[in-house]
């Protein structure tokens, strides 16, 4: 699978090879408290995601391949690492993500998962809310019988923006049955209702410091957590 999602992201960066301003390279890194997933509450220890993206922007269209490993700080140990290849144009935006090539994530014990995302933003530009689609549609996804899941979360964020503040509320459901990945049993549920508050500090145009602070309640398993982060671009081409 995850040589397939390679294919993929090589194939498409030949077919909108570009002038070079048209490309664009970065590294940068999110810090957390703790990692979540979803409402679902997986690092115990601070965390750190390095992620590396090259981006493709032209005439409206974008193209995305990017690579993430999720790090408790505490033994080096790797929650996942992830693969993705994503396309936008007018609003709506499509990824393909390899999750979890060697995780041990522990929510679900799954190893490899190929997951479809389709998200529509509405062309508000002070109110960009999004409503977003997750499906599993290939590996390690099954129901305790042994029939496979095609495991699925629905999300609805609702963003505004103040200057250097802003403020994200977050609705996540599973829409059907998950016992595994999402421990939903039944029908449609929600599992994770956030809220995000952040600042940036900027120093000229090429630095910014987002902090963030976040409080999520996941309505299912009854939990509820608070965490600080932060992120930063270490290298933008």
């Amino acid at each position: 699978m995850k040589k397939a999602l390679l294919c993929v992201i090589v194939f498409l960066a030949g077919v909108f090879c570009a002038t070079a301003r048209d490309w664009s390279f970065s590294v940068g890194t999110d810090a957390s408290t703790q990692f979540m997933w979803r409402g679902f509450t997986v690092g115990k220890t601070p965390t750190i995601v390095p992620t590396f993206t090259f981006n493709y922007n032209k005439d409206g269209f974008g193209f995305e391949a990017g690579y993430c490993s999720v790090t408790e700080l505490q033994g080096d140990h790797y929650l996942e690492m992830d693969l993705w290849a994503t396309a936008r144009y007018k609003g709506f935006t499509f990824t393909a993500l390899e999750q979890g090539l060697g995780n041990n994530l522990g929510i679900g014990g799954y190893k490899d998962n190929l997951e479809l995302t389709l998200i529509y933003e509405l062309p508000l530009e002070h109110f960009p809310a999004s409503v977003s689609w997750n499906t599993f549609v290939a590996g390690d996804d099954f129901n305790l019988d042994g029939s496979r899941a095609f495991s699925s979360y629905a999300e609805i964020k609702l963003p505004c923006q103040f200057q250097n503040f802003s403020v994200c509320a977050t609705a996540g459901a599973v829409p059907f049955k998950s016992e595994i990945i999402y421990k939903n049993s039944g029908g449609f549920k929600f599992i994770n209702l956030n809220l995000r508050s952040s600042y940036t500090f900027t120093d000229g145009e090429n630095f910014q410091l987002p902090i963030y602070a976040q409080y999520t309640y996941n309505p299912l398993l009854k939990n509820h957590t608070f965490l600080l982060g932060f992120s930063i671009m270490l290298l933008s081409l």
